[in-house]
This record gives C-alpha cells, sequence and structure tokens, in this order.
C-alpha cells in the first residue's frame, strides 16, 4: 500500500510541508477491518507515513454512527483505525462548533471543529453501495462531519430520499475535501454501508474532486451516476463531472460484472415519485428483519433511530407507521443482526408465519 500511496500523492501534489492535515476515514462503527465496512487501515498507515514524510501534521478522525463519549476511540480501536494513526487520533466529537449552513431545509448544523481548521483535509471513504442513497463514497462520507446528535436530526428534518440527498450535499459543500482516496481494494455490494456482501475490486481509487470519484464509483457499480441523486444535485451545482466519458482518467476501469445493487428503489421526477407512492412503499419496500441468533440485544438500534420506531420486547421490534425508511438501524447495528428482504422473498413459501428464523423489525 506505501507504494500506492506515494504515487498518488505525486501524482496529485500539495503543499504539505508544515501544514496540518486532517484524513477523514469512513468509520461507521465497531466493526473488524476484515468485515470490509470501514476503510482499511493499512490505507489509512500509508498516508499518514507519506504526510510526515512531507513534513506535514498528521490527525486522523472521525464520528462513527454511534453516540457515547468512548464510542468513538472504541470504534477507531476496533476498527485498527486507532492504531494505523500512530498516535494522531482524534476524537472529532470533543471539540465542536455550530454553523449556519446554506439549505433549504437546516439553518444550522453542529459539526467538527477539526474539520474546519484543518489546512488540508483528505477524504477516505470506502467503495460500497448504501440502501438509502443507493452509493456511499466521498460525498456521503462528509456526513460524519457532523457531530453526536446532528445526523440523526438530518434523517428527521429530511425522510425523503430525494430531499435527504440534497442535504449531503449542503453538508458535503461545508468543507469541500482537497484531496480524496477510496478504499476499493475490497468494496461491498448489495445491501450496503454495513452488509455482508464484499466484492473484490483491487483499485484505490484518487481524485482532487470526489464528486466525481463518486461517479467513477457508481459506473464501477453499473449504476448511471445521474440516477444517484446525491450525484445528481451535486453535478448541478457544478461540484464534479460524473460522467466517466468526460473524465480525464489514469489506469483501467470496466464496470465490474454482475455486480448487485441495493434492494432500495431510486426515483426521480413526479412519475417516480407517484410510482414510489402507490407502488413501491405499500408492496416492494424492503423490509426489516432481526435474526435473533445475532441479535445481543444491546438496544443502538433502538437509540439511535432519528423517528423513534424502534422498541425492545423479545427483539427489537419496527412501528411501520414511524419508520421514515432512513435505514440507520441496519446500518449501525454492530452485530449485524438487521437485515433486509426484498419482496420476491417475501412471497416465498418459505417465509410463510412459522416458517422463518427471523423476525419483523
Amino acid at each position: 500500500m506505501d507504494g500506492v500511496v506515494e504515487e498518488i500523492l505525486e501524482a496529485f501534489p500539495l503543499p504539505w510541508s508544515g501544514k496540518r492535515v486532517l484524513l477523514k476515514p469512513n468509520l461507521l462503527g465497531p466493526y473488524a477491518p476484515e468485515k470490509g465496512i470501514t476503510t482499511h487501515p493499512s490505507l489509512i498507515r500509508s498516508l499518514v507515513k507519506a504526510l510526515k514524510k512531507r513534513g506535514a501534521t498528521c490527525e486522523v478522525g472521525d464520528n462513527p454512527g454511534l453516540n457515547g463519549y468512548t464510542a468513538n476511540e472504541r470504534c477507531a480501536r476496533i476498527s485498527g483505525i486507532l492504531d494505523a494513526a500512530e498516535g494522531g487520533y482524534i476524537n472529532l466529537a470533543k471539540d465542536s462548533v455550530q454553523i449556519s449552513l446554506e439549505s433549504r431545509f437546516l439553518d444550522k448544523l453542529v459539526v467538527s471543529r477539526a474539520v474546519l481548521d484543518a489546512d488540508l483535509l483528505i477524504n477516505v471513504p470506502k467503495f460500497k453501495t448504501h440502501v438509502q442513497t443507493q452509493v456511499t463514497g466521498a460525498v456521503k462520507n462528509m456526513f460524519g462531519i457532523l457531530v453526536g446528535a446532528e445526523k440523526a436530526r438530518v434523517h428527521h428534518a429530511v425522510p425523503r430520499p430525494r430531499q435527504f440527498s440534497e442535504a449531503l450535499v449542503d453538508i458535503y459543500q461545508i468543507r469541500v475535501p482537497d484531496l480524496t482516496l477510496m478504499d476499493a481494494v475490497v468494496g461491498m455490494e448489495g445491501n450496503g454501508p454495513s452488509g455482508k456482501d464484499l466484492r473484490p475490486v483491487g483499485k484505490v481509487l484518487a481524485s482532487r474532486n470526489g464528486v466525481s470519484l463518486d461517479g467513477l464509483m457508481a459506473a464501477m457499480m453499473g449504476i448511471l451516476p445521474r440516477k444517484v441523486d446525491h450525484l445528481d444535485i451535486a453535478c448541478q451545482r457544478g461540484l464534479g463531472e460524473i460522467d466517466p466519458a468526460r473524465m480525464e482518467i489514469r489506469g483501467s476501469w470496466e464496470p465490474l460484472r454482475k455486480f448487485r445493487t441495493p434492494l432500495s428503489f431510486a426515483s426521480q421526477g413526479w412519475f417516480g415519485t407517484a410510482l414510489n407512492r402507490l407502488l413501491y412503499r405499500p408492496l416492494i419496500k424492503p423490509k426489516l428483519k432481526v435474526r435473533p441468533d445475532l441479535c445481543t440485544r444491546c438496544e443502538v438500534c433502538i437509540q439511535h433511530c432519528p423517528a423513534q420506531a424502534l422498541s425492545l420486547q423479545e427483539i427489537p421490534r419496527l412501528d411501520e407507521k414511524k419508520c421514515i425508511a432512513c435505514y440507520c438501524c441496519y446500518e449501525l447495528c454492530p452485530s449485524q443482526a438487521m437485515e433486509l428482504t426484498s419482496w420476491m422473498k417475501r412471497l416465498s413459501p418459505r417465509d410463510k408465519p412459522g416458517k422463518t428464523n427471523t423476525h419483523s423489525a
């Protein structure tokens, strides 16, 4: 990994010497590196080493989805990011500031002060799908600059997919990264961002423009970038080109064969909205289920539900009338006990009552 990072930093030269550089990995939760959910520590370690060699002061930090004073360090330790930072890991939640936001939905947000104070910001996301936004990469990774319960507040304020995607771009624009390196050595397909379906990709993608990098990622997944709401919005705002055919790309790439996209349904325009309301929501919308054999009753899903739609009985139970389909419970479950099922699977005879080992969440 050291050689790859050196090649990238040479290709995208920045004035590193004497600068305070912040690395922002994808540190979703307390997941070990082999689960493929978080940015791999080897990439962070190589970046730290290379930046120090160039005379930079290097810090590494994120705001994982889990709340609590000690949760941040715990996530960093289990993911291997804490050791990879070589003494430079910081808890981004410890020092925050409220800022005004240019957004149709949110006037103010509380963000990590270190993100704003850094001389240079390197975004280090993971190559993954996402059940709510289709993909999670450079733009979505910057959602992690929000502190504490701010993420839940955003989800609750903008529950509709297109509106949430617009809010993501608003947040991305608070502090646009100077460089993005995406860990695509082992990616994730299917129901990301914390699923079990890993996909070897064998690449590290890099660009000065994170929006363009996400466009390439989507194309590699076989998803039209303009069909990803937050990429379409970012492109319309002039934040980056999302069509790989219009980009200057060094190195080879091609769509990954038989890449599995999330179960979530992406709709755009008035027709898509109507179809979503009349057909998708009542019939086809993926259903959350809890696997009792994996559930530890830790209540993380309940504590982090923006709509307070979950309650603990024998296992967590979902009030579907309150659910806003943000899938935070699925995303943050430390034991990966939450699963999504498609409408086709629900019609299967083996999924009839009394013949399943899962329970509705």
